[in-house]
């Protein structure tokens, strides 16, 4: 074999792809392990088969083959530098799993695909002008160098424009193209009008030509159209004084909402400007200002008192919290909803009762452990009608387990998990804690979430599951149902391996529980729901439809409020998360649908570069006529040879066939001419 073959080429791309099936579609097991290393070694193979054919490739094809060697080992180089950028190649060296802190992690991560694609884009492209030249003799080392510089050209731009794009996601840079984008009405917005049952009336105080108006009037505009009892116009400030002066509106630019007539009359408002540079951000968040103005002059006010002092998860969060740990959209959606949160804690009595007229309590995530007292401060507070709403890890020591025992309800042992119905976030084991289940009841507690459970799916953050407690305490008469469920293949992990074990729990898993205690004599019954997952409500979940959804129905059957917490309609820029099968279609559509035309357009340049080149001839220094001096020469004396005609009076031979000038020299003097 004296030149590497195609097949090669064919192998490495081949073992590439079963490299990727491998650890991105299949989990851990006998198929994954066969992919992998099968990949592995088919890259391998090109490697070795290049090596062995340089010895024996000709002078004029050593060099070519000494490329695509060269290309083929840094693709084998990143596909190493990978094995060593996972969890099992930095144990192996030495760091347990402490490399992406350490700043190995991200050099291997930023070094692994820059050698593959440096690489392979040149492999591919020498590869593509090698295979032109079918001999030894017409290989011109010229055209191979030029066809790696551009594929090295087009893999290196690539690297650069991932670069600037993730320095600038780390610096948190972002350039706005969307400078007149304003919110639409959400689903929750639209539903909120549409509940009316009295009508509500929208005055816009705008002069009639104004930039902010032409943003501003078609959200108002869609609405009206959802419902009878909600209606708007446009007013200049200087022309309605009396509703200006009645409402104290100061100038245009504000919007004020109207319920009632007369002097009964309600109102509340909120100003978005006038001028569309200051205005900008306003629009943007156009839909949650609207939805929190109109809970406030429509709905019934109400409050929730929040546990404070056992470093529960806080709007402005604790010190040493992960990333969206904290509980800042949560407040703002109970603030939109006109639910104001109370404090309640050591300095307000929970030690001794929880005060007298609070209509719900809720412990949100705490990381220390509650007193007794306190513990049973709030089980007798739902002993007496009242309603509680408890948020706990299952690996915290929150103190608060005589309180669920009280209410018939305890947390098992260990981590929720799941090897197929989870969230992908980090790539690693670690993802099979955050969980996903849309498997809901007929509880009144997931009403509205139920009725999407074919568009929605309820996360757990690292949360755990529940059971009936039947031992000493338990309450008698109490109702525990279990509004949500986790599907097959779930289970209890208790040693923090992410692997389902013998020894573990698995199967179906009861997720929430909902708990009504009988009251005593002729007061309300005690109400409670307990959702063993501290971060079911923080911000890296809330905006989640089912986890916002869920979360709504049960703040409906703890405190009576309609439309309680919904999405919000906003323009600013939010953190995307998929599930494993979607992350699986974006993975696929990324790295392989979104690169195609641009590798298009490269080869499609290659080769007219490579046909340019080949009609201007061989390179300098090239053998001349090699493909006609590799045939043997016709032979066209079959004929008997005719006798020398004589020669012309003036001395001058006339020239036969063979010594006319047939273009040959001149071609020769141009091919030789740099």
């Amino acid at each position: 074999m004296t030149r590497s073959s195609v097949w090669g080429a064919v192998a490495l791309l081949v073992g590439l792809m079963f490299v990727v099936i491998a650890q991105q579609i299949l989990g851990e097991g006998t198929a994954h392990d066969v992919f992998l290393w099968l990949g592995v070694l088919l890259v391998v193979a090109d490697v070795g088969q290049r090596l062995l054919v340089i010895g024996k490739a000709p002078p004029a094809a050593r060099g070519a083959e000494r490329s695509l060697l060269f290309a083929s080992t840094a693709v084998l180089v990143g596909l190493g530098l990978y094995g060593m950028s996972t969890d099992a190649g930095l144990d192996l060296l030495g760091y347990d799993g402490a490399g992406q802190e350490s700043g190995l992690g991200p050099i291997l991560g930023v070094l692994w695909p820059s050698f593959m694609a440096v690489g392979g884009s040149a492999l591919l492209f020498m590869e593509l002008a090698y295979r032109r030249m079918p001999i030894p003799e017409a290989v011109e080392p010229r055209r191979i160098r030029t066809a790696a510089f551009d594929g090295m050209a087009i893999a290196l731009s690539l690297i650069f424009v991932f670069s600037m794009n993730y320095v600038a996601t780390e610096r948190d840079w972002r350039k706005d193209l969307t400078y007149f984008k304003t919110s639409l009405p959400s689903d929750t917005a639209t539903r909120m009008v549409q509940s009316l049952t009295e009508p509500v009336h929208v005055v816009l105080f705008y002069p009639e030509v104004n930039d902010v108006r032409e943003q501003v009037e078609p959200y108002f505009r869609t609405l009206a159209a959802a419902s009878e009892d909600f209606d708007y116009e446009v007013r200049d400030h200087a022309l309605a004084p009396e509703i200006a002066r009645e409402h104290r509106i100061s100038g245009n630019g504000n919007i004020v909402l109207l319920r009632g007539e007369g002097d009964g009359q309600q109102a509340e408002s909120f100003d978005v400007g006038t001028e569309l540079e200051v205005a900008r951000s306003r629009l943007r968040t156009l839909d949650g200002r609207f939805q929190r103005t109109f809970a406030r002059l429509v709905m019934q006010r109400r409050e929730m008192h929040l546990t404070t002092g056992h470093d529960e998860r806080t709007q402005s969060g604790v010190e040493g919290a992960g990333a969206g740990e904290s509980t800042r959209d949560l407040m703002d959606a109970l603030s939109r909803s006109n639910i104001v949160n109370e404090p309640l804690g050591m300095a307000q009595g929970l030690a001794n009762e929880v005060p007298a007229g609070a209509p719900a309590v809720a412990v949100v995530g705490p990381r220390k452990a509650f007193l007794p007292e306190e513990a049973d401060s709030l089980l007798r507070y739902v002993q007496g009608g009242g309603r509680l709403l408890v948020m706990v890890d299952p690996d915290v020591d929150h103190g608060l387990g005589p309180l669920l025992q009280g209410l018939g309800v305890t947390i098992r042992d260990g981590i929720l998990a799941s090897e197929r119905d989870h969230v992908r976030r980090t790539g690693t084991l670690a993802d099979r804690t955050l969980v996903r289940t849309s498997h809901y009841s007929s509880h009144p507690t997931v009403t509205m979430v139920s009725r999407n459970a074919s568009q929605v799916a309820s996360v757990f953050v690292r949360g755990g599951a529940v059971s009936r407690y039947e031992g000493p305490g338990a309450p008698e008469g109490a109702t525990v149902d279990f509004p949500l469920r986790s599907g097959d293949g779930f289970f209890l992990d208790t040693n923090g391996d992410f692997n389902r074990d013998g020894t573990e729990e698995s199967g179906r898993m009861e997720m929430i529980a909902a708990v009504t205690l009988p009251a005593a004599g002729d007061g309300e019954d005690g109400r409670a729901v307990i959702i063993p997952d501290g971060d079911f409500v923080t911000d890296q979940v809330i905006r989640n439809p089912g986890n916002v959804l869920l979360f709504g129905d049960v703040i409906q059957w703890l405190i009576g409020q309609e439309q309680i917490v919904g999405e919000v309609s906003s323009e600013e820029d939010v953190r995307i998360e998929h599930s494993a099968e979607e992350d699986k279609i974006w993975f696929w559509a990324t790295s392989f649908g979104a690169p195609l035309p641009f590798f298009a357009i490269a080869i499609w340049v290659g080769l007219r570069r490579s046909r340019r080149g080949s009609r201007r001839g061989p390179a300098p220094g090239a053998p001349r006529r090699a493909a006609t001096a590799a045939q043997p020469k016709k032979e066209e004396d079959d004929e008997p040879d005719e006798p020398d005609e004589p020669d012309e009076p003036d001395g001058r031979d006339e020239p036969d066939g063979d010594d006319e000038p047939d273009g040959d020299d001149e071609e020769d003097k141009e091919e030789e001419t740099p």
